[in-house]
């Protein structure tokens, strides 16, 4: 399971995330159950830049290893903050234009009522970047 936490801070990192993550679970008096059952496996971050807009958002992805645990974790999360807001976490949906019922259908009909919509609700033309984990003293070559 992929957990979805947008809006986080410009200045976070993976491994600042990964922290934050197990702060929120650590917070919690429910957890020894929680610990013993399902983990995060691994943070990442993603800068999302909108060129049409000028804006540029962070959001951080969080790999759990069992659907328990993520449902666990997103209910946590959603108490904690970070530089006093408070997150809002939800579960992460791959999306690909192959499931655009759109795309698929020739059934005129369908057509006539799925295209309804004024456009696509997607933004068109965004830049995402996956930021990488600070480098450890012990890894930097001398």
């Amino acid at each position: 399971m992929i957990i979805l936490i947008p809006g986080i801070p410009a200045d976070t990192n993976p491994d600042s995330l990964q922290q934050f993550l197990q702060n929120c679970m650590n917070s919690v008096w429910l957890l020894p159950v929680f610990r013993r059952r399902g983990r995060v496996e691994r943070c990442e971050v993603l800068r999302i830049k909108d060129p049409a807009q000028n804006r540029v958002e962070y959001h951080g992805l969080a790999y759990v290893d069992d659907e328990t645990t993520g449902e666990a974790l997103i209910k946590q999360i959603s108490s904690c903050r970070i530089d006093g807001r408070t997150m809002q976490p939800r579960i992460y949906h791959s999306r690909s234009s192959n499931k655009e019922r759109r795309m698929r259908s020739t059934d005129p009909e369908e057509l006539a009522i799925v295209d309804r919509r004024r456009s696509d609700r997607r933004r068109n033309n965004l830049i995402i970047d996956h930021i990488p984990a600070p480098l450890s003293p012990a890894s930097v070559p001398s």
